[in-house]
């Protein structure tokens, strides 16, 4: 079910009338119910995986919890890291492997072939399981008690805004509000409603239309050169931040509405690129801290030399970017972010050293476009291999991106999108970005709040206006619904 369809704004009305009339004791049932229902939407016979996960780590969150034998413990998170670990391999990475394991032995056997599970990809499971399975690392590591309600836990793994695409939430922010008492409050409705506004506006006005363009460079790689494959790359970049953040958006503000906090995503203006260190501190926010706290922590304490540091991150970028998919563009792409972040955590002082002695202060603007220049492009080429269908097609549109033909994005603009269309597209970003400049650390309900009366309604009636006049048909998914 997609947040931007009909069938949604008739879903969650229903469940939010249900949800207030309902008992307060017994409101989590139909959360629960609301959720499955939510998720077999897609595929009903995938609903025993994601029972299936939460029951295994309930379970092992009990064991855990339960005994001192340190024996004991490291059995029932085994159990539960296999469990997860085993299912998000079956379907999202026994194809890829199978593929490759088949092309080795290709060369030498060559009427081998490869054992191809003809499976879909269930939605959501890179994120449900990431979720469920720490809850039980940190159970084991005695940061939080066992749950030992089952409801209220399958709840926790399952809850309907954030199921398919997260944030990837911790069961010590979420579980505990399970079990508040959340009462009708209209201010709290409002801000809910704020953010599904603003996201439907991010997500149908501006990332469905950029993807014309990108779509148009990407499904033809051999065919655009130069400033071509450079503007679609960078459309894709902020493609990309509107879609996802536009996800986020939504579930958070749904969640608000239920009286449920759900974690910050993304910063506002992250995708001005000035450093990777501080990009992907605001960009997946929960995605980058699950890998620091459960992949590059417990790695780094392995060792302290510089040698092991830089190849924990290393280790810690890679599996951030396989994570996304079972292609070597995303290991490859994962890389790459890794190996920026390395080289600027290591030579940060030199850099800091030589701009001081050419006189350019670090608050300056200058610095400021100096390090745009260098980060933004180094983030837009390593975006091809996200973006890109295959290997194949990365390393062609990498060649031909430094090619110079500008002469051929003029053409493009005219076969692909309208000359005004694609004007129309950068004044959208420019008003995005504007508005995004005058929130600076704000949430939306809390610049809107300072606001009068009379310019939160112009807000509305604009945004109101621009989606259903500028927005693109509600067919289109999340990008990350396939991950």
């Amino acid at each position: 079910m997609l947040f931007t369809s009909i069938d949604f704004f008739l879903f969650l009305p229903l469940v939010i009338t249900i949800y207030f009339l309902s008992p307060v004791r017994y409101r989590w049932v139909w959360l629960l119910v609301a959720s499955y229902f939510f998720y077999m939407y897609w595929n009903p016979w995938y609903i025993g995986l994601i029972v299936g996960s939460s029951l295994v780590d309930y379970i092992a969150g009990l064991k855990i919890f339960g005994t001192k034998q340190k024996a004991s413990k490291n059995f029932w998170l085994g159990c539960s890291v296999v469990a997860n670990l085993s299912i998000l391999f079956t379907f999202k990475y026994f194809n890829f492997f199978s593929s490759q394991y088949a092309a080795v032995v290709h060369q030498s056997d060559p009427g081998y072939e490869a054992l191809i599970l003809n499976v879909l990809l269930p939605v959501g499971i890179s994120f449900y399981t990431f979720q469920s399975m720490s809850y039980t690392i940190d159970v084991y590591r005695g940061q939080i008690k066992a749950e030992s309600h089952l409801g209220r836990f399958l709840l926790y793994v399952s809850f309907f805004p954030q199921l398919v695409a997260g944030p990837i939430e911790r069961a010590r922010d979420l579980l505990p509000q399970f079990h508040f008492d959340y009462h009708f409050d209209y201010h709290r409705i409002v801000a809910g409603l704020q953010l599904i506004l603003w996201g439907l506006f991010k997500k149908l006005v501006i990332a469905d239309k950029l993807a014309h363009f990108v779509n148009e460079v990407y499904s033809q790689p051999g065919a655009y050169e130069g400033l071509t494959v450079w503007v679609a790359s960078v459309l894709f970049l902020f493609q990309l931040f509107c879609d996802f953040s536009a996800y986020t958006d939504i579930a958070i503000g749904t969640a608000k509405i239920f009286g449920i906090k759900l974690s910050k995503n993304f910063d506002n203006r992250v995708y001005w690129i000035t450093s990777f260190t501080k990009f992907w501190r605001g960009w997946h926010i929960t995605l980058t801290n699950w890998f620091r706290d459960y992949v590059y922590f417990p790695l780094v304490s392995l060792g302290s030399s510089l040698f092991w540091i830089t190849a924990t991150a290393m280790i810690t970028a890679i599996l951030i970017g396989v994570w996304h998919g079972a292609e070597w563009t995303f290991f490859i792409w994962g890389a790459l972010n890794g190996v920026a972040v390395v080289l600027e955590v290591t030579y940060s002082k030199k850099i800091s050293a030589f701009f001081s002695w050419v006189k350019i202060r670090r608050d300056s603007a200058l610095r400021w476009w100096i390090n745009l220049a260098f980060c933004f492009n180094a983030g837009v080429l390593s975006v091809i291999f996200f973006r890109a269908n295959n290997i194949t097609d990365a390393f062609q549109l990498c060649t031909n991106i430094f090619k110079i033909k500008t002469e051929q994005l003029s053409e493009v603009l005219f076969q692909v999108v309208a000359f005004h269309d694609f004007l129309l597209m950068l004044a959208l970003l420019a008003a995005m970005d504007f508005f995004h400049k005058l929130m600076g650390d704000d949430t939306l309900n809390e610049f809107l709040t300072k606001q009068t009366s009379a310019v939160r309604w112009l807000f509305y009636l604009v945004i109101l206006h621009a989606i259903f006049y500028l927005g693109e048909p509600p067919t289109t998914e999340f990008i990350y619904f396939e991950f």
